[in-house]
This record gives C-alpha cells, sequence and structure tokens, in this order.
C-alpha cells in the first residue's frame, strides 16, 4: 500500500509540473510579448520570426483552462474505471494533449509522458491491460506524436513561433534564466515521469509475488485441510467401529449368552420335568425375539456394504445372489431404473425395503418365487415386489413392514401392502 501511495503521489506531481511547465511557456509568450511593447522591440522580432503569433492572451488563458479540463478527465476516468466510456474518454485526453502542444506553438511536448503514464495507472489488475490492442495503439500513437513534436523536426513541416526566439529577445542574463528553468522543468517532468512508472511497476511485482505467495499458502492450507479430514475420517470410522463393537456386545452378545444358558438348562429339565423346560424354550424365544429386534436396530444405523461399492442395480443383484442356491426359490429381477444416481440416503431406503420384503416372502409366506420389478415414468420411481407365497388377507403390522414405511417416508415415499394370492408391496416416491 505505501508503495501504491508513492506511485500515485508521484503521478500527481508529474500532472503538477506539467502544469507549471506548460504554464510556464505560456507565460513567456506573455511576458515577452508585454516587454517588446513597453521596449518598442516589435519590428525587431517580428524580423527573426517566421511567422505572425497569434494573440498570446487568448493563448494563455485557453492553455490554463484546456489543461484544467484535461485534469478533470483524467481524474474522472481513474475514479470509475469500469465506464464503458473509458476508451473514449482516454481519447478526448489525446485530442486535449494535442490541442495543448499546438495552443502553445510546440514550445513543451512533455504531456505526452503524462499520457504514457495515464495508460499504465488506468491498468487496475495487476499485470493485465484491458483490450491490449487499443491500449498499444494508443502506445504507439503516442510515440509518434511525442517523435513529431521535437520543435526542430516539426519546423521543417510547420512553421510556428518559436517560445527560443521570443527568448533571445530578452537581456542575455534573463534569457539564461529563462532557457535554465525552462530546461530543468523538463528535466523535472522526465524525472517525476520516470519515478511515477518504477514506483508503480514495483507495487505491480510485489503485488503479484504477494498473489502468488497467498494461492502457495492456500495450496498448503488445502494440502493440510485434506490431511486434517482424512485423520478426521480415519478417527470417526474408529469410533463408529467401536460403536459398533459395543453395541453388539451389549446385544447380540448379551443375547446370546442367555440363549446358552437357557439351552443349558433345557438338557437337564427335558428328562427331568418337561413343562418347565417348556417354559425354558417360551423364555428363549423371547430372548431370541428381542436380540433379532436389537440386532436390527444395530444394523439399521449402518449403511449396506454392498452399496459402499457398488450400484443400486448391482447391489440387489448381489443380494439376490445368495438366495438362488437356495432349493426351490426362485427370483426375478426387472430393473429399468438405467444409470440412476440417487443420493445415499434413498439408496439405502430402498435397499433396505427389498431386502426386507425377500425376507418376509421367505420367512413368512415360504413363498417359491418372488419377482422384483423396478420401473418409473416422468415424476415417480416404482418398486414392486411380489411372491407366490400364502399371503396375508389381515396384515398385522409388524416391526418389519412398520420399519420400511418410516423409511420410506423419509424419502418421501409410500408404500401399499396386498395380502390376497401371495404378497405384494408396492412402492412409489418421487423423482
Amino acid at each position: 500500500m505505501r508503495q501504491l501511495t508513492r506511485a500515485t503521489r508521484a503521478y500527481y506531481g508529474l500532472i503538477l509540473i506539467n502544469f507549471v511547465a506548460l504554464m510556464y511557456n505560456a507565460s513567456l509568450y506573455l511576458l515577452v510579448t508585454n516587454y517588446v511593447l513597453q521596449r518598442d522591440l516589435s519590428t525587431y522580432l517580428l524580423q527573426k520570426l517566421n511567422v505572425v503569433p497569434g494573440n498570446v492572451h487568448v493563448m494563455y488563458w485557453s492553455t490554463a483552462i484546456l489543461y484544467g479540463v484535461l485534469v478533470l478527465l483524467i481524474f474522472y476516468r481513474h475514479k470509475h474505471q469500469e465506464n464503458k466510456h473509458s476508451e473514449l474518454l482516454l481519447l478526448s485526453e489525446l485530442f486535449i494533449i494535442i490541442l495543448l502542444f499546438w495552443l502553445t506553438n510546440a514550445s513543451y511536448n512533455g504531456l505526452i509522458f503524462l499520457a504514457f503514464a495515464d495508460i499504465f495507472f488506468s491498468t487496475k489488475d495487476p499485470g493485465v491491460i484491458k483490450n491490449q490492442f487499443y491500449w498499444g495503439s494508443f502506445a504507439v500513437v503516442a510515440g509518434i506524436i511525442l517523435l513529431l513534436s521535437n520543435d526542430k523536426l516539426l519546423a521543417i513541416f510547420v512553421t510556428l513561433p518559436s517560445l527560443d526566439v521570443y527568448i533571445d529577445t530578452l537581456p542575455t542574463n534573463l534569457a539564461v534564466l529563462a532557457g535554465a528553468i525552462r530546461n530543468l522543468l523538463v528535466t523535472l517532468n522526465i524525472v517525476a515521469f520516470t519515478w511515477a512508472l518504477f514506483t508503480y511497476v514495483v507495487y505491480m511485482t510485489n503485488k503479484q509475488r504477494n498473489i502468488e505467495e497467498e494461492l502457495r499458502m492456500m495450496d498448503r492450507a488445502n494440502l493440510e485441510l485434506k490431511s486434517y479430514i482424512e485423520v478426521a475420517e480415519e478417527n470417526a470410522e474408529i469410533r463408529e467401529r467401536k460403536r459398533i463393537s459395543r453395541e453388539i456386545h451389549d446385544t447380540l452378545g448379551h443375547a446370546l449368552t442367555g440363549i446358552s444358558a437357557g439351552i443349558d438348562a433345557v438338557l437337564v429339565l427335558v428328562d427331568m420335568d418337561k413343562e418347565s423346560a417348556k417354559k425354558q424354550l417360551h423364555n428363549l424365544s423371547e430372548i431370541v425375539r428381542q436380540g433379532i429386534v436389537d440386532v436390527r436396530r444395530s444394523l439399521n444405523k449402518m449403511r449396506p456394504g454392498a452399496l459402499e461399492e457398488l450400484t443400486l442395480k448391482a447391489s440387489l443383484q448381489a443380494l439376490i445372489k445368495p438366495y438362488t442356491k437356495i432349493a426351490n426359490l426362485t427370483i426375478d429381477l426387472d430393473y429399468q431404473w438405467g444409470e440412476v444416481d440417487f443420493e445415499k440416503t434413498t439408496e439405502i431406503v430402498i435397499f433396505r425395503a427389498i431386502e426386507e420384503a425377500i425376507t418376509n416372502s421367505i420367512r413368512h409366506g415360504q413363498a417359491q418365487h418372488i419377482w422384483l420389478k423396478l420401473t418409473h415414468d416422468e415424476t415417480h420411481y416404482y418398486v414392486a415386489i411380489s411372491d407366490n407365497g400364502r399371503g396375508c388377507p389381515n396384515i398385522k403390522y409388524g416391526f418389519g413392514l412398520t420399519q420400511m414405511q418410516e423409511r420410506l417416508a423419509t424419502i418421501g415415499g409410500k408404500v401399499s401392502y396386498q395380502g390376497d394370492d401371495g404378497f405384494k408391496i408396492k412402492i412409489m416416491f418421487f423423482k
């Protein structure tokens, strides 16, 4: 920021020095003309001039006004760099510079340096100049004007009242002083132009370097963040494994321990007291059912392993494959969903619903043939599961069917059951 402030100050200094130099030359025309008139040296001056000069008072005030307009244009365009008429404004500045150059009889060409500096300070982004062809053309035109603005070269083509002739009419000491001041202002203009560009280029270079450094820091931060995420995921996986281990220990382990102890008791009672043995078997049955409930509750918190590595279709095929080895059981899959990509939650819900339906058809319906049909239309996806089992005219919503309804509700789905002529399940959810 300090470097940008230095560059801006140097640029403002360049504007000020150009104003002083321009008005100094215009003042020389005015003051020398008054000096000539007071000392009746008009004939002497006109003999040395190749052309009759214009009104120096008009030149003086016109120069001051035009330069004021130029400065206003510069500040306005810098303040509104995104203005769509920025190029037109810059051309207007160049036109005023040419007009000032001509108005002061080509006595001062330092304004071209101001035009060059204006190009650089119009650049908003580091190292980027919008419409490079346009700016390049402008730079070429300004360079040609600078070359042609040399008073000796210009004198070959155009006859203008030379300021050097005006200065030569002054006494020697005043002429030397006026010439020295004029040369000093030209030198200061070049120094200010060089310093402004130097500080601006340094600022741009450092800004570009800072941006690159920030990008490198962002890359390092991203790498560290990725490493942190990987560690966090690994820790989360370890915690989840420990949680599952504890849950299995607290549910399945407890149930199996009770079942083992109960079986040992039945073995002892079966020959001694059959009624007590039956009661013990009844208790074991309750323990088994409760264990199944606990295991299901634990497993429902886990995503199916097949879905981790396979698509939904491949996961369903993997689910069906073990049942094909069972005698007198056939499962037909008609998958019409193509390469649909569901959210993970939706995949889990659909997979679990189909898994529950197949389990119920085999366990409760004793089905020998199960049909799975997955279709869709413009607005919905459909899953139809039917079997040739015993069916259930009076459907009772147990844990499995209730859980299926609740799961499907989480994805906005609906399910219906029909127990006549086998068992049928129809699932529908929005696309």
